[in-house]
């Protein structure tokens, strides 16, 4: 039997324990045995029909007392409940008690069901401004976020409110309630499952979808060949070239990618951001170099530059070289440099000059941040600490962990940042081989009068697709036999800067204005840059 546990977290006062008397009240309606644990209880108890009903266990724990597996084991082996509701205090760290409830006796017998995180609309400010990182953590790691009270306050104010909550958790689903009741409405709670039917997805599901359905295209393309072996002929001869095309991309680029995530992965458990931070230079020249060549000591994910920059800002680097840095570590990244050469051997040119446009365009960029600076007091979001799940933006504190722990969350890391990253490439590698498939060479090559718009094409597939940069080259040298080579760079330049995914991971620590400034600086350096190098090179 598989048991579902429901977390209720929140500040004392916010009305955890009136909701979980109403999951109570459901629960009874389908005879389900239920575990309750407490670690805070406030002026509100757990109703006594409930206490005093065979179906329910209640157990409390004092406030500064863990949560530890045994005792999770003993209410499993003992009471054996469908369903347990643990109401964990606002003030501890909800990581603490995920990490007991992640382990392999745990997991045997438990589901996660669903995280939910009670907020009193009346005192969200000034319980941030005394207790935000905590309030942040948890409000993080919830896929539900009730904001009670919430008639209690001005409509603007509630509206600002429900904006710093979606600025931290982009994908939880927010329910606003006035009483307990506005929650038994929700169409969420039923028998053992606290399911969120309205949920906002995570993109990274309509990508799994998609993958989904370029699996079964590729399965029916190797049940037509099959039939074609047994007599029956189809002409699927484009499909044949678009598998080859397609494979030979993924085989080629996956090792490099694996490669990258785990490096990116082991760096950020050895080396933590304020290690970088300390040794920063402050002098412009010196941060200038450093910065501009930061990316090869410090070959970290793509998702961790942003935090390490943003944080080089926080703690007094000069933001010239905090930008150069953000712009330039992609780039030179040392698994990068060598995929690259990789996927265009005998081409050093093209390696060379990938590395050198990346490495001037970050320079110029932080050039004109110190000629034109921003407010550094103005840019941030707020919520700069939290951009994603990983080391460097949770800001959890390795030194703390055995050598056992931290080869877990080695290995954990590496696994999501590969899957977001692989989906990426399967999609790059796709749309790659479909176009060398149907789009004729000559098309492009006799146009020249059109090298211009290529370029500014490929600069936009850059900026979608959102690859790995230490996968992309071999995205990149796949188009590099149906368009000019100056076009290929643009894409093997922009798409590490600045894609999708970093535009996101931006939005979560920068002003929207920032934003737009730094993405229009790069994009227009490296469009003149690479009109200069078609002139000069080719």
């Amino acid at each position: 039997m598989v048991t579902y546990i429901d977390i209720f977290t929140g500040f004392l006062g916010s009305g955890k324990t009136s909701l979980i008397n109403e999951v109570l009240k459901n629960s009874m309606e389908f005879n389900e045995r239920v575990a309750v644990i407490q670690r805070e209880t406030g002026e509100k108890e757990v109703d006594k029909e409930f206490i005093n009903n065979e179906n329910v266990l209640l157990k409390k724990f004092k406030k500064d007392e863990s949560i530890r597996i045994k005792d999770i084991m003993v209410i499993l082996n003992e009471f054996l409940p469908n369903r347990m509701i643990i109401e964990e205090n606002g003030i501890s760290d909800l990581r603490d008690l995920l990490n007991v409830l992640d382990k392999f006796q745990v997991r045997k017998h438990c589901v996660i069901n669903s995280i939910v995180n009670v907020i009193d609309c009346r005192n969200f400010d000034s319980l941030m401004s005394i207790v935000g990182q905590n309030m942040i953590t948890n409000i993080l790691y919830s896929d539900l976020i009730v904001l009670n009270y919430s008639d209690k306050i001005l409509l603007h104010k509630f509206k600002d409110l429900k904006k710093e909550i979606r600025a931290i958790n982009k994908y939880g689903k927010i329910l606003n309630i006035s009483t307990p009741k506005d929650f038994t409405e929700y169409e969420g709670i039923k028998n053992s499952r606290f399911k969120q039917k309205n949920k906002k997805k995570n993109p990274g599901d309509k990508l799994s979808i998609i993958l989904l359905i370029f699996a079964m295209i590729y399965l029916s393309f190797t049940i037509m060949r099959f039939i074609k072996s047994e007599g029956v002929v189809f002409d699927i001869s484009k499909l044949q070239i678009i598998s080859t095309i397609f494979t030979s991309i993924l085989i080629e680029a996956f090792p490099f990618l694996l490669i990258g995530v785990f490096i990116s992965s082991i760096i950020q458990v050895v080396i933590t951001r304020e290690m970088i931070i300390k040794y920063f230079p402050k002098s412009k020249i010196l941060s200038f170099i450093v910065a501009s060549l930061g990316g090869l000591l410090f070959p970290v994910c793509d998702c961790a530059i942003v935090p390490v920059a943003t944080r080089l800002i926080k703690k007094g680097v000069p933001m010239y070289a905090a930008v150069t840095f953000l712009l330039a570590a992609p780039i030179v990244n040392p698994i990068v440099i060598a995929s690259t050469i990789y996927a265009f051997q005998g081409q050093k040119l093209i390696v060379a000059l990938r590395i050198g446009i990346g490495i001037i365009v970050a320079i110029l960029t932080g050039i004109i941040f110190m000629i034109f600076p921003e407010d550094e007091k103005t840019i941030f979001t707020g919520f700069d600490n939290y951009t994603c799940n990983c080391i460097y933006c949770s800001g959890y504190d390795v030194s703390k962990i055995g050598i056992w722990d931290k080869i877990v969350i080695v290995f954990r890391h590496a696994g999501e940042e590969f899957l977001n990253s692989g989906r990426f490439l399967v999609i790059g590698a796709l749309i790659a081989s479909i176009s060398q498939t149907f789009i004729p060479q000559d098309i492009f090559f006799k146009s020249t009068n059109k090298e211009i718009l290529f370029i500014l094409i490929m600069m936009a597939a850059g900026f979608v697709l959102s690859l790995c940069s230490s996968s992309d080259a071999f995205i990149a040298r796949s188009f590099a036999r149906q368009i000019p080579i100056v076009s290929v760079l643009g894409f093997l330049v922009l798409g590490p800067m600045a894609d999708i995914k970093n535009m996101l991971m931006l939005s979560g620590s920068f002003k929207k204005r920032f934003i737009i400034k730094l993405f229009f600086i790069v994009f227009n350096l490296i469009f003149s840059i690479l009109c200069f190098t078609k002139v000069v090179f080719f």
